[in-house]
C-alpha cells in the first residue's frame, strides 16, 4: 500500500543503524525490515573489526562540501581533525606509513590507484573556511604518499595550519604568492613549477630529501619547472638540501629563459640557514641573489649544472655564517663535494665568518666561461682554498675582494691567464692548516708565482703582497716582490722600457736600493782614474788654457791628479779645478808599459770616454737623488 506524500512527510517512516565505515542506512519501517536490520545490527555486534566509528566532523563537513571523499581525503580529514588523539605521524593515503616504501615513490604517481587522489581544492578549503579550519589541529596536514589533483593555489591565504606533503606526486602549478603559513614541507614530493612570491613562512621551508632513522637511504623533492621565491620571508631554514631542480623549457616563464633558471630566491629573508646540500641537483640556474641569510649557506654535497651558462649565483647576498662550497673535513666527510658545470658567482656578497671552498670540481667547455668569480667578496674571518680541480681552464677571479686571511694551496691554484685578483686585498696570508696536514705557501718565491698567473700586468696585487711580506716580517720577500712588480712594469713598454727598466735595476733597484748607485758610481770613478792615469803616462793629456795663455817664462802650472781629475770629470756641479786644466789630445797618440809589453794609447779614446764618464755622472747622481727621495718608488 502506498502513502500519500502529505502522511509520508508526517509519519516516522525510516530507521537508521550506522554500518561499517560509519556510513549511514535508511530503509522504511516494516516488521520484515526491521528483522532485517536486527540481524545486521548483531552480525556488525559480533563483528566490531569490520564497523567503524562515527566520522570525525571534519570528515563529514568535508564530505558535504566535496562528495564522494576518496579514501585518501578522507585519512587526510580524519588525521587532521583537532579531536583526534591518536593520528600517528602521517596520513597515510597508500598502504605503508614507511615514507621510503616503494610504494610511496612519486615517479610511480602514475600507476597509483585513484583511491589515493587527493583535490587540491580541499587543501585550499581547509585553509580558507573558517568552520573548517577551526576544526584542524595545529599540526595540520600531514599527508604521505597522495596524489594532488589539480593546481594548488593559496594566494593572499593565511593558512592558519602547518602544510607537509611528503613523497606527494604535485603536477600542477602550486601557486602561493603572498601565503602565509607555520611551516610549509614538500620532502620527497615531486611537484611541477612553483610560484611563491612574498611568501612567508614562519618556520622552515622544506624542499629537501624526505630521510628514514632506520635506513642509510633518502629520497629527494624534485621539481620539474621553475621554483621561484621571491622577497619571501623565512623565519628559520630554507632547505632545498638533496633536491632535484629541473628547468623545463616549455612551462617556462619568459623571464626565466635567459638563466635557464630552476631555482630561484632573491630578495629573501632567511633567519637561519639555506641548504642546497647533500644530494642537492639543479639542471639549470641555482639564482640565490640578493638574499639576506642569518646562518650559514651551506652547498657542500651539490651539484650544479648549466653549462655555457650561470649554474650557481649567490651575489650580493648578506650572510652572516659561513659559506660552504665543497665540505670541511671537521664537520662534513670529504665525499660531500661540490661540483658545477657553468659559471658559479659570489658577486659582492659579504659572509661573516668562513668561505670553504674545498674538494671542488668547477667544470665547463673550453670556449665557455666557466669557474668561481667572486669580484667585491667580503670574507669577515678564512677563505679556504683546497683540493680544488679547475678544468678546461676554469677561472678563479677575486678582483676588488677582501678577506681576513687567505688560506690556499698551489695545487689548487688556476692555469696561467685564468687568476684575476686586480683590487684583491687580504689581512694574513698562508699557514698551516689547523685541521689538515697541508700548508698554505708564505714565502715570496711561491707567490710570485702566483701573481704569473694573472691575464696581465697589474702593480696593485704586488703592492699588496709586499705589504703583507714586510707586516709579517719578510723584508727582503717583499722587497723581492716589489722588484718584480717594476720588472713587469718597465716590459709592459716594450724594449725602450726594458732597456730603462734594466738600467734603473741594476743601478738603484727601481728605487728600493738605492745605495746600489754609490758602488756604480765608485767603480766609474775608479775606471776613470786608473784611464787618466795611463793617458798620462802615454803623454796623450795636455794643457789647456780657458783663460788666459800664460808668458812664455812661466813654467809653473797646476799639476794633474788623475783620481782628483776623474771625480771632476763624474761629479756634475762640482769642480775640483782638474778639468779645467787638463784634457785628453784627441790627435795624440802614445804608449805605456804594461805586463810586460808596449800599449799604445789613443788621445781620441781617452776623451771619448771621459764624455761617457760625464753623461753617467750626470744620469747616476740623477738616479740617486730619485731613489733616496722615492721618486723612482712611485707608480
Amino acid at each position: 500500500m502506498r502513502c500519500c506524500s502529505k502522511c509520508a512527510a508526517e509519519r516516522p517512516q525510516t530507521s537508521s543503524l550506522r554500518g561499517p565505515w560509519g556510513l549511514r542506512c535508511s530503509t522504511p519501517v516494516s516488521s520484515l525490515a526491521l528483522a532485517a536490520l536486527a540481524i545486521v545490527a548483531a552480525i556488525s555486534f559480533a563483528a566490531p573489526d569490520t564497523c567503524a566509528r562515527e566520522d570525525p566532523r571534519l570528515v563529514k563537513l568535508g564530505a558535504l562540501n566535496f562528495p564522494n571523499l576518496t579514501p585518501a581525503e578522507r585519512a587526510l580529514l580524519a588525521f587532521a581533525e583537532r579531536s583526534n588523539t591518536s593520528r600517528g605521524k602521517f596520513a597515510i593515503a597508500g598502504s605503508s606509513d614507511a615514507p621510503l616504501d616503494p610504494s610511496n615513490d612519486p615517479a610511480h604517481a602514475d600507476e597509483w590507484a585513484h583511491d589515493r587522489d587527493v583535490r587540491a581544492d580541499l587543501i585550499r578549503w581547509l585553509a580558507v573556511d573558517n568552520g573548517a579550519n577551526s576544526l584542524v589541529d595545529p599540526s595540520g596536514v600531514r599527508l604521505l604518499g597522495a596524489r594532488i589533483v589539480g593546481p594548488v593555489d593559496l594566494s593572499h591565504v593565511k593558512v592558519p595550519f602547518a602544510i607537509t606533503l611528503v613523497r606527494c606526486s604535485i603536477p600542477q602549478p602550486m601557486v602561493l604568492e603572498s601565503t602565509d603559513l607555520p611551516y610549509l614541507d614538500l620532502s620527497g614530493s615531486y611537484t611541477g613549477s612553483i610560484h611563491a612570491p612574498n611568501l612567508t613562512v614562519h618556520g622552515d621551508l622544506n624542499l629537501g630529501s624526505v630521510e628514514d632513522s632506520s635506513s642509510p637511504k633518502s629520497a629527494p623533492f624534485n621539481a620539474s619547472g621553475t621554483v621561484s621565491f621571491e622577497s619571501a620571508k623565512i623565519r628559520g631554514s630554507a632547505n632545498f638540501g638533496g633536491g632535484h631542480f629541473h628547468y623545463v623549457e616549455k612551462e617556462a616563464r619568459a623571464a626565466a629563459k635567459p638563466l635557464r633558471l630552476a631555482l630561484y630566491m632573491s630578495g629573501s629573508e632567511v633567519t637561519d640557514n639555506v641548504q642546497l646540500c647533500c644530494g642537492f641537483e639543479s639542471d639549470g640556474c641555482t639564482f640565490m641573489d640578493e638574499n639576506s641569510i642569518g646562518g650559514d649557506f651551506d652547498c657542500y654535497g651539490g651539484r650544479f649544472v648549466n653549462p655555457g651558462n650561470v649554474a650557481l649565483t649567490a651575489s650580493v647576498n648578506e650572510i652572516k655564517g659561513v659559506v660552504f662550497l665543497g665540505p670541511n673535513p671537521q664537520f662534513v666527510p670529504e665525499s660531500f663535494g661540490f661540483e658545477s658545470d657553468g659559471l658559479v658567482r659570489f658577486d659582492k656578497t659579504r659572509v661573516g665568518s668562513f668561505f670553504i671552498v674545498e674538494h671542488a670540481k668547477f667544470g665547463g667547455k673550453v670556449q665557455d666561461r666557466h669557474g668561481l668569480f667572486a669580484l667585491g667578496l667580503n670574507v669577515g674571518f678564512i677563505m679556504s682554498w683546497h683540493n680544488i680541480d679547475l678544468e678546461n681552464g676554469a677561472t678563479l677571479d677575486l678582483s676588488g675582494a677582501n678577506v681576513s686571511w687567505l688560506f690556499d694551496e698551489e695545487r689548487s691554484w688556476p692555469s696561467p691567464g685564468k687568476l684575476r685578483i686586480d683590487g684583491f686585498t687580504y689581512g694574513a696570508l698562508g699557514g698551516s692548516s689547523s685541521y689538515e696536514s697541508w700548508r698554505s705557501p708564505t714565502d715570496a718565491a711561491s707567490r710570485l708565482r702566483w701573481l704569473a698567473l694573472q691575464p696581465g700586468f697589474y702593480p696593485q696585487p704586488y703592492r699588496q703582497l709586499a705589504k703583507i711580506l714586510s707586516e709579517s716580517g719578510d723584508d727582503a720577500g717583499a722587497m723581492k716582490v716589489l722588484i718584480a712588480k717594476q720588472d713587469l712594469r718597465f716590459a709592459s713598454f716594450g724594449i725602450p722600457g726594458r732597456l730603462l727598466g734594466n738600467l734603473l735595476k741594476y743601478t738603484v733597484g727601481y728605487g728600493h736600493h738605492p745605495m746600489l748607485t754609490i758602488m756604480w758610481s765608485a767603480l766609474v770613478v775608479l775606471l776613470g782614474w786608473g784611464l787618466v792615469r795611463i793617458g798620462n803616462r802615454a803623454g796623450v793629456m795636455r794643457r789647456t788654457y780657458p783663460e788666459n795663455t800664460p808668458a812664455p817664462a812661466a813654467d809653473r802650472y797646476e799639476d794633474l791628479y788623475p783620481l782628483l781629475y776623474s771625480l771632476d770629470v763624474f761629479l756634475p756641479f762640482v769642480n775640483l779645478h782638474q778639468e779645467h786644466y787638463w784634457w785628453p789630445d784627441g790627435r795624440a797618440t802614445g804608449e805605456v808599459t804594461m805586463l810586460g809589453g808596449r800599449v799604445p794609447v789613443r788621445g781620441s779614446l781617452l776623451r771619448s770616454y771621459l764624455w761617457l764618464q760625464i753623461i753617467a755622472g750626470w744620469i747616476l747622481s740623477a738616479i740617486f737623488v730619485a731613489g733616496v727621495t722615492g721618486l723612482i718608488k712611485g707608480d
